[in-house]
Parts: C-alpha cells; structure tokens; sequence
C-alpha cells in the first residue's frame, strides 16, 4: 500500500501518487511513457530510492525509505530492466548470492565457512528448471551469455527469495514468443499461490493478456485505474499520451534499389551457419527466431565481434574480413546492440559525447576534437531525432530508455553508415517512442541504407520489414517477401525441436 508518495528532485516532482493498493492474488500492470515515472514507482517499492513524503506499507509494515534490504526482508523481489547480475561470477553464484543454500543451511559452521559449491549448483538448476530453463551449465560466467539468458536468471533470482511482493520490469522485453509465454504463466503461479505482482510492460498485448488490473502513470501522476475490459490498447494509449497516437503510414515500398550493399555465402561462427544472405540498399531485412537461434550472433558476426570460422562476405562488392568492430565501423556498418548500457553507452558521461562516439575520426582535425563542433554536432543529433533531455552536459543514463536509444539510432545516422545492423532496436522504449524509431529506420532506409533487423518482438517485424529470414539453431531456415508475412509461417519455422535455452551461445 502507498499513501500520498512523492518523489521530488528539487523543484521537479517526479512521482506524486495519493494511494495505490497492490492486492493478493492480483497482477497489477503499469503501463506509460518513458520518464512517467515507473522506474520511480520500482525503486520506492524495493527500497533503492528513498520517497520526499508519503508512507508505504508491506503486509501492514512500514518499509524504512531507502533501505532495499528491510524491502527485501518484508517480501519484496524486483526483476529489473537492467539486470544488478555479477558478470564475472558464475551462473550458480549470482542465483544464490546474498543467501545461504538449504545444503549449507543444514552443515556445520565449518562447512558454511567453506561454501558449498555442490548444493549451490543444485540449487541454481532446481531454480532454473522451476521457470522452465533446462541445459544451462551454471558454472559459466554470466558474462558470457546472451541477454535472454542473463533475463532469465534475473527472473530465477527473484523467484527463488519466495517474495510476497514481485515487481517485474519489462521482464519480456529481450525474450521471444516462447520465452516471454513462461514469464507471464510464472506471474499467474505467484499470484495463485497468493501472491501479488507489480509488472511494468511496453507490449500492450502482452498486458491485456495478463492484466487483473491496469494503473497508467504520465508525467509522475496515476491518471487512469483501468479494468481488463477497460483496458483496450486505444484506450491505454490515450491515457499513456494524453491524445490519441498516429503511428502513420511505415508500410515499407514494394520494391528495393537494386544495388547489393551486403553478400553472405556459407557464413560461419561459433554457433552460427553455413548462412547465406544478401542485403540491398533501401531494403529493410528482419531476423527471427526465438532465443539461442542465432539472430545476435550473426549481426555480432557481420560486425567483426564474434570471429568468423567460414564463409565469404562481400561489402559494396568488396571482399569483407573485419577483424574488429573498427574495422567494420571504417568499412561503413554501425551497429546498434541490443544491450545498451554494456554494449552502447557511457551512461555517467554527458549526452554529447555519446552522441559523436562513432564520427570521432571524421569529425576531429589532426586527431583533436574542439568542444564547439563536438557541441553543435551533438546539438544537430538530439534536435533531429527529437531526444527530450534537460541539456547536453547531463549524464545520458539520467535519460529515459526510448531517449538514450534515440541517440544511439542519431550516432549511426550521423554517421551515414551503408549499413546499419538493429538487435532489439526498441527493447525497453515506450509506445510513442517506439513508433518514432519505427520512422526513423523506415527512413534511413529511404536514404538508402541496408538496414538488418533482430527482434523477438513479431509484430515489430511484421510492420517494418521488406523481408524476413527465420533462424533455428544458428541457421536461415525460411526466407520470406511481404506478401508471404504470417507470425504463423515465422513461429513454425522458428520453432521446430529447439529446446528453451540448451545449446545457447549467442553473445549479449
């Protein structure tokens, strides 16, 4: 239960929310634009960001403000968007970090002083197998695997504290189909085992689906408190907004330029291919298929990021052999990854310099970069790509999801790349802003780019793309015009036998 929390930085009153009750046995979904506060809502709950004013109470107690630790010992677990995992520690280690195992629990104090690494294992596969994850070796550093994965052990973590209160933040927001179904059946056990969940969701059907109640928040205020049946994507959005959004007309044209930017035969990785693809410019190429088939791994591939073990690419009809990501940054390719704040950003350094990261080369005289042009160029990348932020000096991590990506897309823009590879381009960004990416790349391919791709969001895919080509098991396994578009063609393709994450070696 909250009473009258507030949150304020200065003068500027983030969160303002006069009573919200979250009940047992109930799935409360909160939906907004970015920067309307759910972060805000996630960290007065779990105790990492102390209220200006206001009570909250878990199971009649009062949560000490600032104290993630009392919020932790009242039943409180949040899964957050961007996963607190430990990279260097095992998979075992981070499941159990913090707590004690039932094998250690049981031993002497000479063995919890020795820690138990046999019943930490066991514990961390029982976990894993409890959300449906089977054939994970729990000793691999998490480092080392793919962000679906890394989600799913965040999820893993916070299912084992047995919580009362389970606050998921765009817990699906990396996951596929399949992936993302086991997510929202393991919110309904928690809530049928009388427990209550607070899920924070971009994909609308997704909350429809699963929703017992609707809360929107815009500008830090709760503005609607919705049931199921009044919870409609059209009436969501106009809550989210404050007006109805016009996505407008993306539908891609019906036919591509006809110059090759990109030529793939018998491409080959670690856990990738043979795989044969061509890109042309203006043509916007989607990549499908659910966790572990590859989709990331073939862009890291392209990128010079992951080695090459077969196959020729060719790059403007010139034979391509990247031995670094510079090497393919030069040859004209940017890549937006899928996790931003590992992959992408400085997040404590000013917005301007994240903004120039790629043109540094180009945009520098005799290697030295002067503030005023780094400033004005900055300045032009924000402004064209519409990033709502305060100035070019704050840090780019204090900017919302959707407004961080945004200058990631306007560094590559800058840039003028021949092709840009997307992985989960809208990952963690609100509706609105979602449909201001969506333009973005329909119109950089209108400038004639070749533009590749990866999302596990379907209808993302359906919407954008001239074509796209299914991935199972490090393979293209369907290639597929517009015309043939169907999410039943894609998922059938995708899915054949693959299990839910054995076998997975896609790079984050």
């Amino acid at each position: 239960m909250l009473r009258a929390v507030r949150k304020s930085y200065g003068p500027v009153t983030v969160l303002d929310i006069p009573e919200l009750e979250l009940k047992r046995g109930q799935i409360t979904c909160v939906v907004g634009e970015n920067g309307a506060g759910k972060s805000t809502l996630m960290g007065v709950l779990s105790g990492t960001v102390s209220p200006t004013g206001g009570e909250i109470l878990i199971a009649g107690q009062p949560l000490l403000p600032g104290r993630p630790d009392h919020a932790k010992a009242l039943g409180v677990s949040m899964v957050a968007q961007e996963f607190p995992l430990v990279g260097r520690l095992s998979v075992a280690e981070n499941l159990l970090l913090g707590r004690h195992t039932r094998a250690t629990e049981k031993a002497g104090a000479l063995r919890r002083a020795l820690f138990d690494r046999a019943g930490t294992r066991r514990e961390a596969r029982e976990l894993l197998e409890d959300i449906g994850v089977h054939g994970v070796d729990v000793d691999r550093p998490v480092e080392q695997l793919p962000v679906p994965l890394r989600q799913m052990i965040e999820i893993a973590k916070a299912w084992g504290n047995r919580p009362l209160v389970l606050i998921l933040d765009e817990p699906t927001s990396s996951l596929g189909p399949v992936e993302a179904g086991k997510v929202l059946d393991l919110a309904r056990r928690h809530t049928a085992g009388g427990g209550a969940v607070l899920f924070i969701g971009h994909r609308l059907d997704e909350v429809r689906d699963i929703a017992d109640r609707v809360v929107v928040l815009r500008s830090g205020r709760l503005v609607a408190d919705l049931s199921p049946q009044e919870a409609t994507e059209e009436r969501m959005i106009r809550e989210m907004v404050g007006s109805e959004l016009a996505h407008g007309d993306i539908a891609p044209p019906a036919t591509v330029e006809a110059r090759t930017v990109l030529v793939a035969r018998g491409l080959a990785a670690d856990g990738l291919g043979p795989v044969d693809l061509e890109l042309r410019a203006g043509e916007i190429v989607g990549v499908a298929g659910l966790m572990g088939s590859g989709r990331s791994r073939l862009l890291h591939t392209i990128m010079g990021a992951q080695p090459r073990t077969g196959g020729e690419v060719r790059l403007k009809d010139q034979p391509f052999h990247p031995r670094h990501p510079a090497d393919a940054v030069a040859a004209g390719i940017g890549l937006v990854p899928e996790d931003r704040k590992e992959q992408s950003l400085l997040p404590l350094h000013p917005v301007r310099w994240n903004a120039t990261l790629a043109t540094l080369r180009r945009d520098s005289r005799h290697g030295v970069l002067t503030p005023k042009g780094d400033k004005e160029r900055s300045r032009e990348i924000v402004k064209d790509l519409g990033v709502r932020m305060h100035s070019q000096e704050q840090p780019i991590g204090s900017l919302s999801g959707g407004n961080q990506q945004k200058v990631v897309f306007g560094r590559w823009l800058h840039a003028r790349p021949d092709l840009l590879l997307l992985d989960e381009p809208t990952r963690g960004v609100d509706v609105g802003a979602k449909a201001e990416i969506y333009h973005l790349i329909d119109q950089a391919a209108q400038d004639g780019l070749a533009v590749l791709v990866a999302s596990s969001e379907l209808e993302e895919l359906l919407w954008i793309c001239h074509r796209i080509v299914v991935m199972a098991h490090g393979r293209i396994v369907a290639d597929l015009r517009r015309d043939d578009f169907s999410k039943e063609r894609i998922m059938t393709a995708a899915a054949g036998t693959q299990p839910l994450v054995a076998g997975m070696e896609e790079p984050a």
